[in-house]
């Protein structure tokens, strides 16, 4: 009875736990959605899907932007360690292997003697760097440290092959035989047999912009092994996963496994909380809050993702991304997934700042501009050094050493990106190979900088053949070159001055049409109103006569007399017509005639005003008048013609041969042939005018 009645009392309280936590994660998982929602702009990530589940199933599903369901297939990178990891303690299970055996007692092929153990290689402490990488059939000995933890796929590739050894199958069929199927995963699958599957493309990050990619298997098995990186996914599958290791194991894995993994390990330094970190045998495992919390993660060519497990609260929660950035993004996109997994547990989390991405990018973008225009300055240069080359000369020596220096400086920088790029964004980048699968632009913005540095070399080499054999530069070209030039300067200015004079010229025909059109108006106006006049009194006329006739016909004889004086009104009603019409005739011919004698009176004036004018007046004010920009100049007197025989008489250089050219003219015709001889030898800066038009007149032959 006392046994029946604890029973009762431990599923009672059981079901008040359930309830409670059901609770909990109803209000979380609003929390979770409502911060992932807010902060996808934030961390510039174009498509994810998450799962969280407990022991027993799933409690919360969702996929983001372009990822569309939460069945979509990802490769998750990095966290195909969790299968690995998971395959080797199978095998311990099942007493194939054990932990602390030597590599080399289960896989050939090692260079050289090696004691790795199995579980070093699942802490990752073995002393493998992430610079290695199997080389064919050929396994390393370990290039660092033995028990410090170094994150390198290489440990994970041993292992994979560890599988294959033990087992006497494919890594690949392993997989689809021990776990896939056991655990009813429906979408999970190694690169190897993704062909003809619906993955969705990753994105990698290029200065700054996530740009599309498709999904491909990976393109080195000897450093990037599918056992390491190698897995395809979806959030359900992997919820599924972490469900089967808070539930102790079940059937695919023991409890006592389990146990090991729980269990403390290396210090691996920080972690994606911000804490310090222990690696256990797959996992690492730190403490957020009050609670033990085990995660792995890891991003690949356009993929990131992350799986965690917290066991004091029976809570996993699995999240995929498509996209990478080494730079900023990955970064990010941790804390974003560190601040989740804190909601799920209770805890607060941070905003993630909207620059927190896009200004390290800047920063690096603006390395690439800067050494792009450096690699191009020698090439600007050239001119310059060319002409110093020729005026200095140069020795076989200094040209050998210039060459050498073009030559050094691209493999100076070859040699150089990859460590800085290892300072900066860390030691699993400090290669070419890394560089180029996860930093794409600067891989290919070196190898232009080199490419134009190197074209250099027989640009410069050549140039320097050529200054040798021509020698230092003489006068007679720098006087070219300094022609040259100056002519170029001079079409730029005539090119500007014809411009200036086009626009005056436009101007000039705009306001002399506007004057002519003002002046039709006016006419068409003055005839407009004489041509209404008239029609108003020929309406009144016709319609008086059409009121006649109609009188006419509906009258009696007796009534003639009375027509015969409307008629005689009509008459009269011409007649005024018609001296109105005259009227306006008279009034157009005086208005004309007052125009005409305007017109007369102001060239009177102005001829008046010439003929008091002196000599000296008219040639002051024809100097005035032959202008910088002014191309022609007219004479509009005899007088004005005799000024230029007083300028012509000035002394000068050719007054003689001038004035024996003026002489003898005695008329236009003899002007007209003397003076383009005459203007040939002066120039407007000596009082001159450019071009002389010379009208006739008929005085001067009188």
């Amino acid at each position: 009875m006392q046994k029946k009645v604890l029973t009762f009392m431990l599923a009672f309280v059981l079901s008040l736990s359930f309830v409670t936590t059901a609770s909990a994660m109803g209000y979380h998982e609003s929390d979770i959605e409502k911060y992932i929602m807010g902060q996808l702009s934030n961390a510039k990530i174009p498509g994810g899907s998450v799962s969280i589940v407990t022991s027993g199933k799933e409690v919360y599903s969702a996929s983001f932007g372009d990822v569309p369901e939460t069945t979509s297939d990802l490769k998750i990178g990095s966290v195909s360690k969790v299968f690995t990891s998971l395959a080797v303690l199978q095998l311990a299970d099942s007493k194939k292997l054990k932990l602390d055996t030597s590599v080399s007692e289960l896989v050939t092929g090692f260079d050289g003697n090696s004691d790795v153990t199995v579980e070093e290689l699942l802490r990752q402490t073995s002393g493998y760097t992430a610079e290695q990488s199997i080389k064919g059939d050929r396994i390393p000995a370990p290039d660092g440290k033995k028990g410090e933890y170094k994150d390198a796929r290489i440990n994970y590739a041993i292992l994979g092959k560890i599988v294959e050894a033990v087992s006497e199958s494919d890594y690949s069929e392993y997989i689809q035989k021990k776990i896939v199927k056991p655990l009813k995963l429906e979408s999970t699958y190694t690169t190897d047999e993704m062909s003809g599957k619906d993955i969705v493309g990753g994105h990698d990050n290029i200065f700054g912009l996530p740009v599309a990619k498709r999904a491909v298997s990976n393109d080195d098995k000897e450093w990037d092994a599918v056992s390491a990186t190698g897995i395809v996914s979806d959030a359900k599958d992997m919820g599924n996963v972490l469900s089967m290791y808070l539930a102790a194991g079940g059937q695919t894995l023991s409890y006592d496994q389990i146990e090991k993994i729980y269990s403390d390990g290396v210090d691996c330094g920080k972690t994606i909380f911000g804490t310090n970190g222990t690696s256990s045998l797959g996992w690492i495992k730190t403490k957020v809050g009050k609670q033990d919390v085990y995660y792995v993660s890891g991003a690949i060519d356009g993929y990131i993702s992350a799986a965690f497990l917290v066991p004091g609260q029976d809570v996993g929660i699995a999240m995929l991304f498509d996209t990478s950035d080494v730079i900023s993004g990955n970064d990010v996109i941790s804390e974003l997934m560190s601040n989740v997994v804190c909601l799920a547990i209770g805890e607060k989390a941070r905003t993630i700042d909207s620059k927190a991405v896009m200004m390290p990018h800047i920063e690096f973008d603006v390395v690439y501009v800067i050494a792009f225009f450096a690699s191009l300055l020698p090439m600007f240069m050239m001119s310059w050094w060319y002409r110093r080359t020729r005026n200095k000369g140069i020795g076989i020596v200094k040209t050998i050493v210039d060459v050498v220096v073009h030559i050094a400086l691209p493999i100076v920088i070859y040699q150089f990106v990859p460590v800085i790029i290892e300072n900066v964004l860390g030691n699993s980048l400090g290669s070419w190979f890394m560089i180029k699968k996860f930093l794409p632009e600067c891989y290919y913005i070196t190898l232009i900088v080199d490419a134009i540095l190197l074209i250099g070399v027989p640009v410069k080499v050549i140039a320097a053949i050529v200054a040798m054999k021509k020698g230092p530069v003489d006068e007679d070209e720098e006087m070219a070159e300094d022609e040259l030039f100056e002519n170029l300067g001079d079409d730029a200015e005539k090119s500007d001055e014809d411009k200036e004079e086009k626009t005056e010229q436009i101007t000039s025909d705009d306001v002399k049409q506007q004057e002519s059109d003002e002046t039709s108006e006016k006419s068409e106006k003055n005839e407009d109103e004489n041509l209404d006049g008239s029609n108003d009194i020929a309406d009144k006329d016709g319609k008086t006569i059409t009121d006649i006739s109609e009188t006419e016909q509906g009258v009696s004889d007796d009534d003639n007399a009375e027509i015969s004086d409307s008629k005689q009104d009509i008459s009269e009603l011409e007649n005024v017509t018609e001296e109105i019409a005259a009227a306006a005739e008279e009034d157009d011919d005086i208005e004309n005639v007052e125009t005409k004698n305007d017109i007369s009176e102001t060239e009177s004036q102005d001829e008046q005003a010439d003929a008091l004018k002196t000599q000296d007046e008219v040639v002051k004010e024809f100097k005035t008048r032959s202008g910088k920009n002014k191309k022609t100049e007219e004479y509009e007197s005899s007088f004005e013609r005799e000024a230029v025989k007083a300028l012509e008489t000035d002394e000068h250089e050719n007054s003689d041969d001038t004035n024996d050219e003026l002489k003898d003219i005695k008329s236009d015709s003899q002007m007209q042939t003397a003076v383009p001889k005459i203007k040939k030898r002066y120039s407007p800066q000596k009082g001159m005018p450019v071009k002389i038009v010379v009208e006739p007149d008929d005085n001067l032959d009188n």
